[in-house]
Parts: structure tokens; C-alpha cells; sequence
């Protein structure tokens, strides 16, 4: 199938620790992955910020295989994300460019109900290739939040806007 620029796109969730193996998988509970359009990844991350920000590569471990904490597993998916949502109250609201991508501060109160939809919307919305879109999906908070914040972001890549149907 190919994946052509679409302003309503397909949404896919997928859950870390399904993507994950050995040891590890577990650290990775509660880390979501929604792709936009088969092409545009947005990881959800639990809390991190006793360690970031500052989002610095040297806190993150040098391989996978060294992940041996749920932080350390936030951080090597949220660290080399293109975008990446986090609950950290005082900065809620605000994002905050790093060099490898953006990430967009929301309340804890708010992750904890863009969580929630993220597991139930990760029990439908599995296919390699979603029929879901955008527009089906609008009656879910998380969903709101990824059109307003990310794909209406200033930051928003140029290349992804491109993919999402908006023109840049």
C-alpha cells in the first residue's frame, strides 16, 4: 500500500513494550507510540523529569540492552523522538525544541486520561494498516491533542506537515 499526503489521516497506537524483547520490555510499560499517516511518530512518555529537561543524550544509556529502569526507557524514546508528549505540571503547555526533535509538556492530570485512551485506542487501532483516521477519532482527547499541539505545531517538520495533509 502506499502512503500518499493526507489531511485525514490514519492513526495507529502502538504500545512500547509490544515493540520491545528480553528484559527490558517491561521498563517500557506505559510508553505509547501513535503513528500519523504511517509515517509521523508521536511517543507518549511517562513522567522524566528528574531527568530532563535538560534533554541530554549523555543521561540516556549507551545501548537498549543496558536499559535497566522505567526513566532510562523513557528517555531512549523520548530522547531520539521526532516528537514527543510528557506530563511535567510547571511547563505544561509550553514545548521545547532539543536536537533531535520537540517535545510538548502537558498537565499529569492530562496525561494520565491522553494515557487511558492511548491503551483502549492501542486494543483497536493495532493494524499495520489502520482504517481509522483522524476524523473518526476526533471524540478522543489524546486525538484533539495531537491535531492542536503537534500537527498544528510551528515545529512540525516540513516533510511531515506534508504527509499530514497541512499545508506549511
Amino acid at each position: 500500500m502506499k502512503v500518499s499526503p493526507k489531511a485525514d489521516y490514519p492513526i495507529r497506537v502502538v504500545p512500547e513494550s509490544e515493540e520491545r524483547e528480553g528484559p527490558a520490555e517491561r521498563y517500557f510499560q506505559g510508553i505509547y507510540r501513535v503513528v500519523l499517516n504511517q509515517m509521523v511518530d508521536v511517543v507518549f512518555v511517562p513522567d522524566v523529569s528528574a531527568s530532563a529537561p535538560p534533554w541530554d543524550r549523555a543521561a540516556m544509556p549507551a545501548s537498549l540492552d543496558e536499559v535497566t529502569t522505567p526513566e532510562q526507557a523513557r528517555l531512549v524514546t523520548a530522547l531520539p523522538a521526532a516528537y514527543a508528549v510528557t506530563p511535567n505540571d510547571p511547563l505544561a503547555g509550553t514545548e521545547e525544541r532539543h536536537e533531535a526533535g520537540v517535545v510538548f509538556y502537558v498537565t499529569v492530570a492530562e496525561f494520565g486520561r491522553y494515557a487511558e485512551e492511548l491503551a483502549e485506542l492501542s486494543e483497536i487501532l493495532f493494524s499495520r494498516w489502520p482504517k481509522e483516521t483522524v476524523s473518526d477519532l476526533r471524540g478522543y482527547d489524546v486525538v484533539g491533542l495531537l491535531e492542536r499541539r503537534v500537527v498544528g505545531s510551528a515545529w512540525l517538520r516540513p516533510q511531515d506537515a506534508a504527509m499530514l495533509g497541512r499545508s506549511v
